[in-house]
């Protein structure tokens, strides 16, 4: 069942996203009201203050300006492996798997991570990723290439004591394709058994990578790294790529009122997180579900440790926290099975409404050694009901009350409903592209809903102005000029076909959506629109009311602008694109050249003709946000081509790049030492980001 049975590889290392956030904010887009400061990092309180002394934050390009859009793995080892006798492995003597080096390709770009939109920040996507498995000795043993998936199951307060991206936890899951091997140099019997069902399901395998930690302060040792958890497994065509359709674990907080909560107890911050029952074992992945705690330490591994207090809060403020074993949240975590169909009313549940299966791992030293998958044994007692009751992870019973606390559990019925691609573009100016498809999987208590009838809807969320992403200043006369932009409007512009009845053996039944035959500028100066809707089942589904979704867990669409390539197209008809290009990665515009200036942007026409003709998953292609229309791309390709005519192609690229500085604005390295950073009297930065 995908990363979570045998063969499984669990890792656990540093990832690296050098997002550029200038683009962060959707009024950067507005070339008219653009100003320089946008290209320079937030002004801190603590680092400036007005005339007066009062504090300033001006927000500017906010945290990373100066950003690559890089994304990559660092110092990941493979610290444990399930062996086929159900056992995990834990030393290389066991098997050679352990210790490898789970990495990136040696031979091409970084891969690149970048949202979907600047009005829905919440399902970044890598392209153009590679993932190595590594002998000590350099030798790579399996390559495979990262199947485009965004982020799922986000949740922001994940780190108790840390605020925005910081605090924030997601999980990627996707599969690699294209896998090829080379074990012809080590002896471990798990690695060719991965190898050979690999090798029947066309190459491919299930990677799913848990991120949390993340280091977004600017001149940091670890600046955009974070910790990640990762997991390779096996994958096979008739389940979903990106999520695990099996056993989905609700927080009780999303089921239950916060009245049903004592109000001197803590109210435990737990995340979604699915499990899946193979033969008499329950495997949960508990990697981006449970709370951690950031204390400051030499290494990022070590700064997080699992800490169940921190998040949410008490709702008493002289609640302890340590040593009372009374307190629900101090007890150990217990899967467990509830003894009703019916949800309960209150999350403190007595002793006859569960049955406990087992004790679960929840330390930090389970989520980087095992990448947060717990095993349960589901004793025969079980069996016979494991798919009829929702099953539960609570708290061991109280010693003062004998009652235990619900954390998370299935939702009413078991019922799970989930897209599988939900992040999508549609092109009005391309009819192949304006059509795109979703496959839908439905299951109850981890069974797939095979060849049953089905019905289900989307539903728009209505206008919203993007306020989240468009923040006001101190003082307010200095925040961009530009709206804020509204999404979802106009409305009706997408369509959700369902296109058969019955789900088919597999669980799954495809929704067609359609993008409208044209659409304007409902943002200005914006190319495009976005949209969002939720989905579940119909009102007059067969599978009974709707089911409880994850907050992030909706459809995220973005339909392009029409635009109509000028014939012949001029440098007038493409300078306000490149322009803005240029005033949201000054990575590329100071660092390398301004293509926004004809001179420049002529003279450079083959690599900018070479990188706008590249697919989209390709980690060379330029835009890096991939957010222009067909027909926007063809017009810049169209003319770069006409300048190549009057003006051949260059000689060398070598006398082109060989002598480009690798810094904003030209500056040398060597009077800003790596990972050093100062600020003038200004707060503006004095020497180059890395």
């Amino acid at each position: 069942m995908s990363y979570l049975q045998y063969p499984r590889l669990a890792f656990s290392g540093l990832f690296q996203s050098d997002v550029s956030t200038v683009n962060n904010d959707p009024r950067h887009f507005d070339n008219a009201t653009f100003e320089d400061r946008f290209q320079e990092p937030t002004f801190q309180p603590h680092l400036k203050e007005d005339s007066g002394g009062a504090k300033v934050t001006a927000y500017n390009g906010w945290w990373n300006p100066w950003g690559t859009g890089i994304f990559g793995l660092k110092n990941c080892v493979v610290q444990s492996a399930l062996g086929q006798d159900g056992n995990e492995i834990f030393s290389s003597g066991e098997d050679a798997a352990i210790g490898l080096t789970v990495g990136n390709a040696g031979d091409q770009p970084s891969g690149k991570m970048v949202d979907l939109d600047p009005d829905w920040q919440l399902a970044s996507c890598i392209y153009g990723q590679v993932i190595t498995l590594k002998a000590a000795n350099g030798q790579v043993l399996m390559r495979g290439e990262y199947a485009p998936n965004p982020f799922r199951d986000l949740w922001f307060n994940r780190v108790g004591n840390q605020r925005g991206d910081s605090a924030a936890s997601a999980m990627w899951q996707t599969i690699l394709t294209n896998v090829t091997w080379d074990l012809s140099k080590i002896d471990s019997p798990l690695l060719q058994d991965l190898k050979a069902i690999s090798e029947q399901q066309n190459n491919t395998l299930s990677l799913r990578m848990t991120t949390y930690g993340y280091d977004a302060a600017l001149g940091d040792s670890f600046f955009s790294y974070g910790i990640v958890l990762g997991a390779i497994g096996p994958a096979y065509p008739t389940e979903p790529q990106s999520f695990i359709l099996g056993r989905r674990f609700i927080p009780a907080a999303s089921l239950l009122p916060a009245s049903s909560y004592q109000a001197e107890d803590y109210v435990p911050n737990v995340g979604w997180f699915s499990a899946q029952l193979v033969e008499n074992t329950l495997y949960a992945d508990l990697s981006n579900a449970l709370p951690l705690i950031y204390k400051q330490a030499s290494t990022p591994e070590t700064a997080y440790t699992v800490d169940v207090t921190c998040g949410s809060g008490s709702g008493s403020a002289t609640a302890p926290k340590n040593g009372d074993s009374n307190q629900y949240w101090q007890r150990p975590f217990i899967i467990a099975q509830l003894t009703a169909s019916t949800l309960p009313t209150s999350p403190y549940l007595q002793p006859n409404q569960y049955q406990p299966l087992a004790t679960v791992d929840i330390s930090n030293a389970n989520l980087l050694s095992r990448s947060g998958i717990v095993s349960i044994p589901v004793p025969d007692s079980v069996i016979a009901s494991i798919n009829q009751l929702p099953l539960a992870l609570i708290t061991s019973a109280s010693p003062a009350t004998g009652n235990a606390l619900l954390l998370c559990c299935e939702g009413n019925g078991g019922w799970e409903v989930r897209a599988d691609q939900f992040a999508l573009r549609l092109d009005p100016n391309d009819a192949e592209a304006n059509t795109l498809d979703s496959n839908v999987y439905v299951a109850q208590y981890g069974v797939p809903l095979a060849n049953a009838p089905v019905a289900l809807v989307a539903t728009s969320t209505g206008p919203q102005v993007d306020f989240g992403d468009c923040p006001t200043d101190t003082p307010p006369q200095t925040t961009p000029r530009a709206p804020a932009p509204t999404i979802n409007v106009p409305a009706d512009q997408l369509a959700f076909v369902q296109d058969t009845t019955n789900t088919n053996a597999n669980g799954m039944v495809n929704l067609t959506i359609n993008g409208p035959q044209a659409l304007g500028y409902p943002r200005y100066y914006m190319d495009g629109q976005f949209f969002n809707y939720t989905y579940n089942f119909a009102p007059d589904s067969a599978n009974g009311t709707a089911t409880v979704q994850q907050q992030f867990d909706q459809y995220a669409i973005v339909v392009h602008s029409t635009y109509v390539v000028p014939d012949p197209v001029t440098w007038a008809d493409v300078q306000p694109i490149l322009q803005q290009y240029a005033n949201l990665y000054p990575v590329m515009s100071q660092g390398l050249f301004d293509f926004s200036k004809k001179e420049q942007a002529d003279a450079n026409a083959f690599i900018l003709k070479f990188v706008f003709d590249k697919p989209i998953d390709d980690p060379d292609q330029m835009p890096v946000t991939r957010d222009l229309s067909s027909s926007k791309r063809r017009a810049l390709i169209q003319y770069f081509d006409s300048v190549l005519q009057e003006q051949g192609r260059p000689a060398s690229m070598l006398d082109m790049f060989g002598k480009r500085c690798p810094t904003r604005g030209g500056g040398p390295r060597t009077a800003c030492p790596e990972g050093a950073l100062s600020y003038d009297q200004d707060g503006k930065p004095g020497c180059p980001a890395k």
